[in-house]
């Protein structure tokens, strides 16, 4: 659950402290991770862990306790996955600022495009008790120092020796058990402790690296629906 979020987290708040010029855009990231910090906590702990024989699940016009269960569940992981989508946004625009337009940046918006367009944390099958989670890989994409995209994919076709890594990848868990469930509210949350900390972490650079006349510099255009739709 939620597997490659931290990593996520990791690479926006590092490129937001390289942007050539310190402004609001360093306020914004840092909600934004605090929205999908926040929205993901809410979808661990709200539905996601009940036993279906809560009283409340019982005798629903919406259907069984399963089915009950599942359109709230997925209500509140969908709230993750509109977080993560403007948080996307926001660090393409954040990236494009950062970094010197090079080979390597068709790449680096491929790699963000993918996982506005793909990416959905977790969806609960509404009749079959299965459901499906996202992965998110920065491995093979990013340079383990410095977080810059390398060239992947924008490469004349004779280089192109093999597949792309994956950017978002999918995997079914059968949750017939419920224990499956507890079991994914456990990672979920160990996770979740990952991305708190790097946000405190990113707060922390804001606080020491940036003035409030920086910060509270005027900007044009809308600072978290850039390019990448």
């Amino acid at each position: 659950m939620f597997e490659g979020l931290p990593n996520l987290f990791e690479h926006v708040s590092g490129v937001a402290t390289r942007l050539r010029q310190r402004g609001s855009l360093h306020v914004v990231m840092y909600h934004l991770l605090g929205d999908a910090v926040n929205a993901a906590e809410y979808a661990l702990t709200h539905y996601f862990p009940l036993t279906l024989a809560e009283p409340f699940l019982q005798n629903s016009s919406i259907g069984t306790p399963y089915q009950k269960w599942a359109k709230f569940t997925n209500e509140d992981f969908q709230k993750v996955d509109q977080c993560i989508g403007r948080l996307v946004q926001a660090a393409w625009d954040c990236y494009e600022n950062a970094e010197e337009l090079s080979a390597s940046t068709k790449d680096a918006w491929l790699w963000f495009k993918t996982i506005l367009d793909g990416y959905n944390c977790c969806i609960v099958h509404a009749e079959v008790p299965t459901l499906t989670i996202s992965t998110l890989h920065l491995d093979g994409w990013v340079d383990a120092v410095g977080g810059r995209f390398r060239n992947v994919t924008n490469k004349p076709p004779w280089q192109l020796t093999e597949p792309p890594p994956p950017i978002v990848t999918k995997s079914a868990w059968d949750i017939a058990d419920r224990e499956a469930i507890a079991s994914l509210q456990r990672i979920g949350i160990a996770r979740l402790e990952e991305m708190r900390g790097l946000n405190d972490r990113f707060a922390h650079w804001i606080r020491t690296h940036c003035t409030m006349e920086e910060i509270t510099t005027p900007h044009r255009g809308t600072l978290s629906d850039r390019s990448l739709s």
